[in-house]
C-alpha cells in the first residue's frame, strides 16, 4: 500500500460539492510564463523532474478533491516553479530545447523518436539546477 505524505484533513469529505474555505487566499503570481503547445511538450520532461514536489502537492490535492479555490498556493508554486525552469532552459539548455521542439515538429505521429533529444534536455535542466532542485 502507497502511503501519502498528505493526511487529507484539508480536503473536503462529503457527497456533495466542496466547498469554499472562508480562510482562502487570492494572490497574484507575477513570476508567469506563456507557452504555446510545442514548448509546452518539449519542456514537460523537465517540469516533471524538476518541480516533481510542487507538482505532487498539486496532483494529490486534486485527487482529494479540495476545492480549487483551496489551492491558490500549491497552483502558484507549480506556475512558479514552471516558470523558473522554463527560463532556466533559455538560458542554459535553449540548444538542447530547440532540438525536442524541431523534433516533435518534424514527428507528429512518432515522439518516440525524440526520446535521445528529450533526455539530453532533462540532463541539461538537472546539471544546471532547475526549478526545485537549486534548493
Amino acid at each position: 500500500m502507497v502511503t501519502s505524505p498528505f493526511n487529507g484533513e484539508e480536503a473536503f469529505k462529503g457527497a456533495g460539492a466542496p466547498s469554499l474555505s472562508s480562510e482562502v487566499s487570492v494572490t497574484s503570481n507575477s513570476n508567469r510564463v506563456f507557452l504555446d503547445s510545442q514548448e509546452l511538450n518539449a519542456a514537460s520532461g523537465p517540469f516533471n523532474l524538476c518541480c516533481s514536489q510542487a507538482y505532487a502537492r498539486f496532483t494529490e490535492l486534486k485527487r482529494l478533491k479540495l476545492h480549487p479555490g483551496n489551492m491558490t498556493k500549491e497552483r502558484d508554486d507549480v506556475e512558479s516553479c514552471s516558470a523558473n525552469v522554463y527560463k532556466g532552459i533559455q538560458s542554459s539548455c535553449v540548444d538542447q530545447f530547440e532540438a525536442v521542439k524541431a523534433c516533435l515538429s518534424n514527428n507528429p505521429d512518432e515522439w518516440a523518436q525524440c526520446a535521445s533529444a528529450r533526455r539530453e534536455l532533462e540532463v541539461c535542466s538537472v546539471r544546471n539546477n532547475l526549478g526545485e532542485l537549486k534548493k
